[in-house]
């Protein structure tokens, strides 16, 4: 258990702890999503904007980062950046 301000947490569950797995998230969603609108007019033109968002969940995933609920979100997030449809992979 951590304690926080007079407070038990999980470990990995504090505010700050939170708050730093939250940012860390969002870095990733907004590099990705540079990346994803880069790649829609390079070399995955060919592909829907679902589908480029698609591989990139289980190569985040396979990283390591983030926990697997983590890189859904981040997808999610992702594709809000962007103003793209989320891809199913990522729902929920």
């Amino acid at each position: 258990m951590n304690c926080y301000r007079g407070r038990f947490y999980s470990p990995g569950c504090s505010p700050p702890e939170l708050l730093e797995r939250w940012d860390n998230c969002e870095d990733i969603a907004q590099q990705l999503a540079v990346k994803s609108i880069e790649s829609k007019t390079g070399k995955r033109a060919h592909m829907s904007e679902t589908e480029i968002l698609d591989q990139y969940l289980p190569r985040l995933i396979a990283t390591g980062w983030v926990s697997e609920p983590e890189a859904k979100w981040v997808m999610r997030r992702t594709a809000e950046l962007v103003g793209w449809q989320v891809p199913p992979s990522a729902s929920s």
